[in-house]
Order: structure tokens, then C-alpha cells, then sequence
């Protein structure tokens, strides 16, 4: 005969009645580490404690709250008393908490501050070693899960902001064990093979609990993406808490989105620039030119000023000059009734003791000359004075 289907209700209230049922879980005393804490505003607080393997969901009532003597932190290492409930309606069950001892830093918080300092004092998170990430990629690859949003997100948004860049998708575990040491396989062979042609890596995933992004605080990964010869964007996608990988990385996205944004120049907002800049080159040079133009011709114009200015000075100087050799022009002096004597060699003669008795000279007049001869020669010294 065949077992009588139940209802999902059903069944979750019979799970639920067999553990409140239970004396062990009534009242269960169990170590962890907060995680995921979250106060309320009801003033309830939510949170999660685990170990290296597992976790367990946690609920302290308001009432309780109150009694705290310090405020519960992610990474506190606590003892928890309390019972085990199911909530019916979402199939899963919780510790209710009653009492709560603080025993300080947990395990995996202080794993965490170790790794950090050891790898701070090496040098590796020191932005000397930063790698400059491509202007414009053509090639990025993409280290996650292929089945997350992360990968989802990463594509739409590189897609709309640009057709010009490649991307290839290279999947890895982002949970579980062997996640960590996957992810850094991965990063390592991509490194050595791949970094001709890859311009860019993204490593991350698209959020998750504290337990989750454990992964990405390996020190093994943190070494891989400190030696990649490939720039890398950490994008574990938590925007408050940081992981090992976003310190070593050469640039830190608060989510899988941002680190798309930061990867690719946004297209079309580029073509604005451009346009803008064309627009503002184009009116400077207008009005470089327009400039230019003035300028040149009030240069011409101060140009033309001195030359008309010296072209008149110089033709004033000229006639000047001109009257001056008119004045002095020795056919002017002929015309006045002078007349000049010359030698045969046409060398004129100026005082009489140049002169001989029955030798032939020239007499030149204004209008023509005549041919003399010398017959008597008298020295007047009081001549011209």
C-alpha cells in the first residue's frame, strides 16, 4: 500500500514539533564565530556563528538585546545557550539564543589579521607594485562563476558601454574548499599563457556571507594576483568588508557592476567628450583666428604708419638735397654771368699762377664756351675780399 502524500505545512510542523520535542536541542550550548550580524529595527538581532565547516542562523529577541553588556561585532568568538526552532513557513531552523558569552576574536577573524599583516609587511598590498590598468582594454577576462549574477552583470554592463572589447569567461568554484586554490590555478594560467592577448582580469563573485568571501582571503590566492602579469580587479561584491584579495589587487571594485565600470571607458559618453572637445577646439580656433586676423592687420596698418611716415621723411630729405644741387649746380652759377676756366685736359682753373702767357684754355659760359689764349696776367691779392 502507498505511503499517503503530506503536505509541505504538514511536514514542516512535524519537524518542528520533533525538535522542540528534543532535549538536547531545548536547550543546546554551541560554539562559533559571529557572522553576518544585523540589528534590527524591531531592535531584534539576526546573525549567523560558524565554524571552518558549517554555520548556523541565530535570533535574539529584543528583550534579551537589552541585556548586553557589549555590542556583538562580526569575528567575536561567543558560547551560545539557547534552543533550536524551525520557522515553519520557510522551512529552516534556527538557535533561539538565551544566553551569550563573549570569549573574544574568533578563529577565522584572527586567521584573517594574520594573513593581512603577514602579507602588508612583505610589501605585497604596497601601491608601488600596482599595475595601471588599460585605458582601453581589447581583451578581458572574467575569473568567477559561470552560472552567478556576477558574470551576468559584468557582461551587460561591459556590452553597453562598449562593442570594442572582448570578453572571455573562465570559470572557476567561488565556494567550498577548493575554491581558493581554483581561483588561484586559474589566475596562475592565465598569467603564463595568456598575457599576450588578455588585457584585464576581473576575480570575484556577486556577494555572499562572511563565510562565503572566505574564500577570497586565502593566502595562496592573494600571492597568485600579487604575481599575475596581468592587471587584476578584485570584485567580491561586499561593499563594506574588505578580503585579502581586494588589498592585493592592483584596483578594488565594491561589486562585480563597479568593477565592469571601472574596466571599460563608457563609450558613448567618450564620443560626447570628443564631440565637446571638437566643439571647444573648433571656437578657440575661430577665435585664434579671428584674433590673429585683428592683430596681423592692426600690425599692418602700424607697419604702413612708419613706412608712409619714413617715405615722406626721405623724399623731404631728397628735395632738400635736390635744391641744394640745383642751388649748387655750377650751370646755375654760369647763368648768374660766371664763367669757368679750363686747361686743355678740361681740368678748371682757380687762381692765376696756374696760368702761362700765349697758352691755349677754354672758357666755359652758361650757353656754349670759347677757346682763349692768354696774353697778360695780373695778381690782384686783394681780389674777393
Amino acid at each position: 500500500m502507498a505511503i499517503k502524500p503530506v503536505s509541505v505545512s504538514m511536514l514542516n510542523e512535524y519537524i518542528g514539533k520533533l525538535i522542540s520535542t528534543d532535549p538536547l536541542l531545548c536547550n543546546v550550548v554551541v560554539k562559533g564565530e559571529i557572522t553576518s550580524i544585523k540589528y534590527h529595527g524591531t531592535g531584534h538581532v539576526y546573525f549567523s556563528i560558524s565554524d571552518n565547516k558549517s554555520k548556523i542562523n541565530c535570533f535574539l529577541a529584543k528583550q534579551r538585546a537589552m541585556n548586553l553588556t557589549e555590542m556583538l561585532s562580526d569575528g567575536d568568538e561567543v558560547i551560545l545557550t539557547g534552543s533550536v526552532s524551525v520557522y515553519q513557513k520557510g522551512g529552516y531552523y534556527s538557535l533561539n539564543v538565551t544566553g551569550i558569552e563573549i570569549e573574544g576574536e574568533g578563529a577565522l577573524a584572527a586567521e584573517f589579521a594574520k594573513i593581512k599583516a603577514r602579507l602588508e609587511k612583505e610589501g605585497l598590498f604596497d601601491s608601488k607594485h600596482k599595475k595601471r590598468l588599460p585605458e582601453f582594454p581589447k581583451h578581458i577576462g572574467v575569473v568567477t562563476s559561470e552560472t552567478g549574477a556576477a558574470v551576468k552583470d559584468i557582461l551587460a554592463i561591459i556590452q553597453a558601454r562598449t562593442k570594442l572589447t572582448n570578453v572571455s569567461i573562465f570559470p572557476v568554484s567561488v565556494q567550498g574548499d577548493r575554491a581558493s586554490s581554483e581561483i588561484s590555478h586559474m589566475i596562475d594560467f592565465l598569467s603564463d599563457t595568456r598575457s599576450e592577448d588578455i588585457d584585464l582580469l576581473i576575480v570575484g563573485r556577486g556577494g555572499g556571507s562572511p563565510e562565503d568571501l572566505m574564500v577570497f582571503n586565502s593566502e595562496e590566492l592573494a600571492r597568485s594576483i600579487y604575481a599575475c602579469n596581468i592587471p587584476v580587479i578584485s570584485a567580491v561584491g561586499h561593499e563594506i568588508d574588505f578580503t585579502i584579495a581586494d588589498f592585493v589587487a592592483d584596483v578594488r571594485a565594491e561589486t562585480p557592476t563597479a568593477a565592469a565600470e571601472l574596466a571599460v571607458p563608457d563609450m558613448k559618453l567618450l564620443y560626447e567628450k570628443i564631440n565637446k572637445l571638437h566643439e571647444d577646439i573648433s571656437l578657440n580656433l575661430s577665435n585664434r583666428l579671428m584674433y590673429d586676423d585683428i592683430r596681423i592687420k592692426n600690425i599692418y596698418d602700424s607697419i604702413s604708419h612708419i613706412l608712409t611716415n619714413k617715405i615722406q621723411s626721405y623724399e623731404n630729405t631728397l628735395n632738400r638735397l635736390a635744391l641744394l644741387l640745383s642751388e649748387n649746380n655750377p650751370r646755375a652759377i654760369l647763368e648768374r654771368g660766371y664763367s669757368i676756366l679750363s686747361d686743355e685736359k678740361g681740368m678748371p682753373i682757380a687762381n692765376v699762377s696756374k696760368l702761362k702767357i700765349e697758352a691755349s684754355y677754354k672758357l666755359n659760359l652758361s650757353d656754349g664756351s670759347a677757346d682763349c689764349k692768354i696774353y697778360n696776367i695780373s695778381e690782384d691779392v686783394n681780389y674777393g675780399r
